[in-house]
């Protein structure tokens, strides 16, 4: 038996079908042959118009474990079965948030017309408008609020530092290269505002949700995500009902009222996020096709290698 067929057949009598293998290198070394273990992992999406017909598509993991062959191809050493699961289960959720930064990445503009968005970061919005009316922020003036708020008004600069939109100074603080630069490429308040929020919202959404525990921001992602991570999947727009996108949220992310999520369903719709025709919600074109580029460009799905 040669030493490709030893391999599968060691990876399907201890792994099962869904794990294949890659093609065998001997080390002239150690005289093993290695093999790593990988899986085009099976996807089934439906699009609600056709609710009989359903797609098959794969999710290609790699490095998922090896197996080392000797010169008399019997085993050495391998990954055990456990491990290689944990680590698909690991790689499904690296895809699932490797969607959610592209969706974040692509629709930051739409996300940041949000009322509740703005809503919540009211406290950029804040500085924001300090900066445009006096150009400074005094340090006696943060210090003036209580404790906790002051806590959290610092927290804020210091994230919009990061992202030079303020500077610090003796005094205060005041505005930074990139809030000059945005400035001038917009004409109004409002959309400069808007501008800052995307720009905060894509660079820091992980922040936002993490350090600041912005979880109605989250919700709004996560929703978006049910509907697009789908059809990124597929690479094609798909058409669903909002029954289809609450059932989908329910089993990613725990129960939610239907309510909340139709809810956001039509604030995305509001902001073209997405788009709604008759009863079945569906993508906007342009964004999608922006996704598909940053999936492609994105490395695959599999830790570095040593």
């Amino acid at each position: 038996m040669s030493v490709v067929e030893e391999v599968r057949k060691y990876a399907v009598r201890h792994y099962g079908n869904l794990i294949s293998v890659d093609e065998p290198k001997f080390d002239a070394r150690t005289k093993t042959w290695l093999t790593e273990l990988k899986s085009d992992y099976p996807r089934i999406i439906h699009d609600d118009r056709s609710p009989n017909v359903r797609m098959l598509k794969f999710l290609s993991l790699r490095r998922l474990g090896m197996i080392k062959l000797g010169e008399n191809l019997q085993p050495i050493e391998a990954t055990s079965r456990k491990v290689c699961i944990q680590n698909l289960s690991s790689f499904l959720d690296m895809w699932q948030e490797r969607a959610e930064r592209i969706i974040v990445k692509v629709s930051s503009d739409h996300f940041a017309r949000i009322n509740e968005a703005q809503w919540v970061l009211a406290k950029v919005g804040m500085i924001i408008s300090n900066l445009l009316q006096k150009e400074m922020i005094l340090e006696e003036e943060i210090a003036s609020h209580h404790p906790k708020e002051e806590s959290k008004i610092r927290r804020y600069l210091k994230l919009l530092e990061g992202l030079d939109l303020v500077r610090q100074i003796d005094e205060g603080y005041t505005y930074g290269n990139l809030f000059t630069e945005l400035r001038r490429q917009t004409s109004g308040v409002q959309e400069f505002k808007i501008v800052v929020l995307s720009q905060v919202i894509r660079e820091r959404y992980s922040t936002l949700k993490e350090t600041f525990g912005i979880s109605q921001l989250e919700t709004f992602v996560h929703v978006d995500s049910c509907y697009y991570r789908p059809a990124l999947e597929a690479e094609e727009l798909l058409y669903w009902t909002g029954d289809s996108i609450v059932n989908r949220y329910s089993k990613l992310y725990g129960r939610k009222s239907p309510l909340r999520i139709t809810y956001i369903l039509g604030e995305l719709v509001n902001v073209k996020a997405l788009e709604r025709e008759d009863k079945y919600y569906f993508g906007n074109d342009r964004l999608f096709s922006q996704m598909l580029d940053l999936k492609s460009e994105m490395a695959e799905l599999a830790p570095p290698r040593a």
